[in-house]
């Protein structure tokens, strides 16, 4: 009898980094004859999806749409209809609530006795608003070393280290690559093209990175910047991006479906996030090829070290604004850095990655 693991998260959507880990994951254990992958995005999903996952990879949705408020409503249910809910009646031998809220809440409300209940933490619950969640859980599992060493002294287990382990998110490199070839509406450019991928909101720390490229156009860089992704602060940063006389060398190309299209065709990968995880998108941008400057963020000293180029700064506009000028004042950096990955992207390859996500769940 084939072995049912079930991963719970908000939406499938290729353009959601929890997503994209969960579609990379599917796909790797879709190999094995001996298990039976089941996808239970609670939201929102998107169809196109469908062609990049594995055929035999079942999508079950839990609901299929999403209106602002919808995650409190599901929050108030009983736990163990939440989890009826969310996981459905069948039991599996391994449930994973694959992202921070509902899913994580559902998981571990269960009562099936057999079922191994798993939580993956993408990004970091540094008021451990879940605590009694990670608690009640067999298994969490952070996506970066740093993150799991910090929860287990949060949650005082030093002592206990099989309940907190990490697993960098195994991303199929070869997808990502196959996806890089592709063409991008883009116009020509031959100086330092620089890109940013994610959600256009507060925490990825893209109004300051705007003042930081204000301040380089200042002093006469030049540059071309990308943003490529949708979300609240979107209108926020248009009008920045205007008022500070950037329009010139910024680009917004919005979401995309596809958007390693672009990361490919960039020389630089900005994170300028206040905080994250382990980032998916830089990890994307190693495996083109693309080197990584990142603020201090979780995560962030593990990427750089692994891709053995890119840089690691302050997390705050002054780091952003010194480092950039110092790639701008000698952008042949940047080919040292892509020479180097060349054969360091390899450490991020989802055959390698694939071997800590074995273990884990013990197949």
């Amino acid at each position: 009898m084939k072995k049912r693991i079930s991963f719970a998260f908000n939406h499938l959507q290729y353009s959601d980094g929890v997503a994209r880990a969960a579609i990379g994951i599917a796909n790797l254990l879709s190999e094995r004859d001996d298990i039976q992958v089941i996808l239970r995005p609670i939201y929102h999903v998107d169809k196109s999806v469908m062609s990049i996952l594995a055929s035999n990879v079942v999508v079950k949705p839990v609901l299929g749409f999403y209106f602002s408020g919808m995650s409190r409503i599901l929050n108030r249910l009983p736990g163990a209809l939440l989890h009826k809910l969310v996981f459905g009646m069948k039991e599996s031998d391994i449930e994973i609530g694959f992202q921070h809220g509902t899913a994580t809440r559902a998981v571990v409300s269960g009562t099936k006795k057999n079922a191994y209940r798993m939580v993956w933490v993408h990004g970091y619950d540094e008021r451990l608003t879940l605590r009694k969640y990670y608690l009640r859980a067999d298994k969490v599992v952070c996506v970066s070393k740093s993150n799991a060493d910090k929860l287990k002294h949060d949650l005082g287990m030093e002592a206990d280290n099989s309940r907190v382990d990490y697993c960098y998110n195994p991303i199929d490199n070869h997808e990502v690559e196959k996806l890089g070839k592709e063409s991008a509406d883009l116009p020509a450019y031959s100086g330092v093209r620089m890109i940013t991928v994610g959600r256009l909101s507060p925490e990825k720390g893209y109004l300051r990175l705007l003042h930081a490229l204000s301040r380089l156009k200042q002093e006469g860089f030049l540059f071309q910047m990308i943003f490529v992704g949708d979300g609240p602060q979107k209108e926020e940063l248009l009008q920045c991006t205007k008022d500070m006389g950037l329009s010139e060398c910024v680009i917004f190309a919005g979401a995309q479906s596809n958007p390693h299209k672009y990361t490919a065709k960039a020389d630089v990968f900005i994170c300028s996030s206040f905080a994250e995880g382990y980032s998916t998108s830089c990890t994307e941008a190693v495996m083109l090829g693309v080197p990584v400057v990142s603020t201090q963020v979780s995560g962030a000293e593990e990427i750089i070290e692994n891709a053995e180029s890119g840089l690691v700064v302050e997390n705050t506009e002054d780091g952003l604004y010194e480092n950039l000028k110092k790639i701008l004042e000698d952008p042949e950096v940047i080919c040292r850095w892509k020479e180097t990955l060349q054969n360091s992207k390899y450490n991020f390859s989802v055959e390698k990655r694939s071997l800590k996500l074995k273990e884990l769940l013990e197949i």
